[in-house]
């Protein structure tokens, strides 16, 4: 047996590598595989007639018997996968075959079945791949289907979903988040993080909102922790051999790799359609029956129930079939919208167009003009609520049309009798000249809506006139200068000018309603500009940095000198209090001048008091009497003599300084001489009927009033208190007669009396 067994030995191993491949012992074959994997690798050309005997042959590789032989068959395959021209030929019976045989062995096999796949990608049969691993995916070995969603996204991270579209197998991948296995569960979650890299939140929350909760609280939290625009941000590593060129850029330098892969992502991310991805669900056959018979009901809340359930239907279906036929329901929103005398009723039908409009894009062309005139027109409601969803369902309906198709609704509505839908029309065309181009608006289009708008530039209405404006100024800053400003001839320059201002502050949008990149204009521009103006720019950007870097001048200040001033003499307590009289006192009339030092008359309960102040043959300064709410100064003291039968003056000079006042006018009062005499007269009356007392003496009788003649400021005078006959006090100056509590403001009356000593 022996011999037998050597001379088999000895047969086989005279044969030709694809003769021993196709051997039956397992030994034979892992030989032939090993000869194959040096064949392969020794063709000069990848079009050699030695890859043409293997073909037939590599779908018996990868499900070999023997595990041994199969491991060294794999390396054979992935040799001839890479190497041979012909290779894509045997892409569906070895993608089979790996996922059924390989993926659930021993891990060595397992690696090399990954490289294999991803090797079928590069040569650019990335859909059969995907269609063999979304089959995988219904395989129920638990490993075969976490094998296939890593293969999945490690093809995705790799080479992007530009390459890897993510639509055929995201539909599969979903369900697998509640897998009973574990394993699965967590492949499944990686996969979904790596879409959400590519596609974003905004495209992949509408397709998992039916994951359970917890679920989608864990995707929430591995979604927040992505850096999208940073180290997290997805980069195509992996190229197909059409793009060899680009991956021989990236190794050359850095900078270049840089460049290069932000590019590639700038196109996929524009080439990538979420709205692709969805499924079209046909809604007018998930209607309830009696939708249509609801819907005209005279009950407002049997409108809107029906409604509310077909905006729900929309939202949860965002792509609508476009082989239907939407007229009758169009129809009924339309007239809803028009009619309808419910407000709430008028909203959520609006939002129903909405939703149909975005869902059918170009197919909604053939209602989307009597759609935007109808919105229009209802925005005479005038609230901003109502306004706001009729113009985002008249942005929706313009995404189907063009500004030609719907130039005679715009010109219709442009001349409404309502200002306020002449204003939300010019707004709405704002948004629409934004987003066109020569092309999407060419001059004979641009007349027609010229006209109308120069003409609501002059109307009586604010709100109409600036919105034509802005609608010019987008016109303006969209089309250029040379095609406005021909029709502009017979407008003044003030409304020019207003045009000018809204074209500067205008921004274009693109068909997705963002900015306009100004980037790749940026780039074309460099790329013209001559040797001559490059070097004048290099030089002056050199100076630029030479004076950006230069320290400036040193600028030595001088400290002002400043002369400390000698501080203000001391004043008194009465000159401040003064002062602060002086600043608080409002200004009033002339009146006469007031001596500080003058003595008052001062009620008391038994006595009344008459103070004379003047010396003989001098004429008196009388002014009129004002409230003091302050007693007396302390400062100013009365020495008096001793008592005698004839009224002695005691006299105490002033140190007080004197306020000037201007004379008052003389012509009020009576002459000088007639009042002084009647005062002294009535004076020694009274004393002499009393006994010389003054106690029946009033307060009114020594408050008559003498006009002051004198316009010099007073001299410091003596004060001097009369005495009567008897030595009584006529005036006594003792405060501690006055109740210093008390709130009632004294009442004084200066008074310089000329008095002859009696005798």
């Amino acid at each position: 047996m022996a011999t037998v067994g050597g001379s088999d030995d000895n047969e086989w191993q005279k044969l030709s590598p694809d003769q021993k491949v196709q051997h039956k012992a397992w030994k034979a074959r892992m030989t032939g595989y090993e000869e194959c994997v040096k064949l392969f690798r020794t063709q000069n050309s990848d079009q050699s007639p030695e890859f043409n005997k293997y073909v037939n042959l590599m779908k018996k590789f990868v499900i070999d018997s023997n595990e041994n032989a199969r491991e060294k068959a794999l390396d054979a395959v992935f040799a001839f996968v890479e190497e041979a021209n012909i290779a894509g030929r045997t892409v569906n019976d070895v993608a089979s075959g790996l996922i059924t045989k390989c993926l659930n062995s021993r891990l060595k096999m397992k690696e090399r079945a990954y490289e294999i796949l991803l090797m079928y990608i590069e040569i650019e049969k990335q859909i059969e791949i995907e269609d063999e691993l979304v089959k995988g995916l219904e395989n129920k070995q638990p490993k075969i289907v976490q094998a296939c969603l890593e293969i999945l996204r490690k093809g995705l991270s790799e080479f992007g979903s530009k390459i890897l579209p993510i639509k055929p197998f995201l539909k599969q991948v979903i369900p697998l988040l509640d897998d009973r296995d574990k394993s699965v569960r967590d492949e499944s979650k990686l996969l979904i993080v790596e879409i959400y890299k590519w596609i974003g939140k905004q495209t992949l929350m509408p397709m998992i909102q039916n994951v359970k909760p917890i679920q989608m609280q864990e995707l929430q939290t591995e979604f927040d922790k992505l850096d999208l625009n940073g180290i997290d941000k997805p980069r195509q590593t992996r190229f197909l051999r059409s793009q060899q060129d680009l991956k021989q850029k990236m190794e050359e330098t850095v900078v270049t790799s840089s460049v290069a892969i932000e590019d590639t992502n700038v196109e996929m991310q524009e080439d990538l359609d979420p709205f692709e991805m969805m499924e079209a669900v046909n809604i007018l056959e998930r209607l309830s029956k009696d939708f249509f018979e609801k819907i005209e009901s005279k009950q407002w809340k049997d409108r809107k129930e029906v409604l509310d359930d077909l905006l729900t239907l929309l939202t949860q279906n965002p792509k609508p079939t476009s082989d239907s036929d939407y007229s009758e329901l169009v129809k009924v929103l339309k007239k809803i919208v028009a009619k309808d005398s419910n407000i709430p009723v008028v909203l959520v039908a609006a939002k129903c167009l909405t939703a149909l409009a975005k869902g059918l894009r170009k197919t909604f062309k053939n209602y989307a003009a009597g759609i935007i005139e109808v919105c229009l027109d209802r925005c005479r409601e005038k609230k901003t609520n109502v306004i706001e969803v009729l113009r985002e369902a008249c942005e929706a309906a313009y995404l189907a049309t063009t500004l030609e198709q719907f130039s005679e609704v715009a010109v219709i509505l442009l001349a409404h009798k309502t200002p306020i839908v002449r204003q939300c029309t010019q707004q709405f065309l704002t948004k629409c000249f934004s987003m066109a181009t020569q092309i999407t608006l060419p001059k004979k289009t641009l007349k027609i809506y010229l006209l109308p708008l120069i003409k609501n530039t002059g109307e009586a209405d604010s709100t109409v006139r600036d919105s034509a404006f802005e609608s010019l100024g987008m016109l303006w800053k969209c089309l250029g200068e040379k095609h406005i400003l021909p029709n502009l001839t017979d407008m003044d320059e003030l409304k020019l000018n207003k045009i000018k201002e809204y074209a500067e502050k205008s921004v274009l949008l693109n068909l997705r309603g963002e900015p306009r990149s100004t980037a790749p204009i940026i780039m074309a521009h460099t790329t013209t500009t001559s040797p001559i103006s490059s070097i004048t720019n290099k030089s002056n950007s050199k100076l630029d940095e030479e004076s950006k870097h230069s320290k400036p001048p040193i600028i030595v200040k001088k400290k002002p000198i400043v002369i400390a001033k000698p501080p203000p003499p001391p004043m008194s307590t009465n000159e401040t209090s003064e002062e602060k009289k002086k600043e608080s006192r409002p200004l009033k009339a002339p009146a006469a001048p007031i001596s500080n030092g003058v003595p008052r008359i001062s009620s008391c309960r038994n006595k009344q008091t008459v103070i004379n102040t003047s010396s003989s043959n001098v004429k008196t300064n009388i002014s009129k009497p004002r409230p003091v709410t302050a007693l007396p100064s302390k400062s100013t003291t009365i020495n008096t003599q001793s008592r005698t039968q004839r009224l002695t003056p005691v006299v105490q000079t002033s140190t007080t300084k004197i306020r000037p006042k201007p004379p008052i006018s003389t012509n009020r009062r009576s002459s000088f001489g007639s009042t002084i005499s009647s005062s002294t007269s009535n004076l020694q009356r009274q004393s002499s009927s009393t006994g010389g007392s003054t106690s029946s003496l009033s307060s009114t009788n020594t408050q008559a009033s003498i006009p002051c003649t004198n316009s010099q400021t007073p001299t410091p005078s003596t004060i001097t208190i009369l005495r009567s006959v008897s030595n009584d006090i006529i005036s006594s100056p003792n405060s501690s007669n006055i109740n210093t509590k008390s709130r009632i403001p004294i009442r004084t009356m200066p008074i310089n009396i000329v008095k002859k000593s009696l005798t």
